[in-house]
């Protein structure tokens, strides 16, 4: 992939709060993805990004005391419109059996969980500067320059 100046990373919570108009950071998430759409960023997430996102929206879902059947209804509903967000793309992990072992120096060396790492290796690798989330873990990430959080931006 070609170095992507205009490129953003979309975290799970990020997508739960944008898909959970209750939540105190829905107009915030809201009003990103729009500066972002409009700004014409290419959007990414990964396979891992979706299985955090349905498993805490599900979660959310089920606090609500909604209907197991309706639940899923409201998960496929909240996913497609996910996927169907302008410039969105699917990004994976590396494939190569060496590139594995930097999840564990980035584990090391920005204090991260392995989930966190494996999102931070899929943007280096990517070359996406910027990453749209809510999780303070990556304070040492954005601190050393590696990657950018957008939310200054707006």
């Amino acid at each position: 992939m070609n170095s992507l100046i205009k490129a953003c990373y979309l975290d799970a919570n990020t997508l739960i709060y944008l898909k959970n108009e209750d939540s105190p950071f829905y107009s915030k998430t809201s009003a990103l993805i729009e500066y972002l759409v409009t700004e014409d960023y290419r959007l990414f997430i990964s396979s891992l990004v979706i299985d955090e996102f349905l498993y805490g929206f599900k979660f959310h879902l089920g606090n609500k005391k909604i209907k197991t059947k309706d639940i899923f209804i409201s998960l496929n509903k909240a996913l497609s419109e996910i996927l169907a967000l302008p410039n969105l793309e699917l990004v994976n992990p590396p494939s190569e059996k060496n590139l594995q072992l930097k999840v564990v120096e980035m584990m090391k060396d920005y204090n991260l969980f392995p989930r966190d790492a494996y999102h931070l290796l899929m943007m280096t690798e990517n070359k996406i500067k910027f990453f749209a989330t809510f999780d303070n873990d990556f304070k040492n990430v954005f601190k050393k320059k590696i990657i950018i959080s957008p939310f200054s931006f707006i």
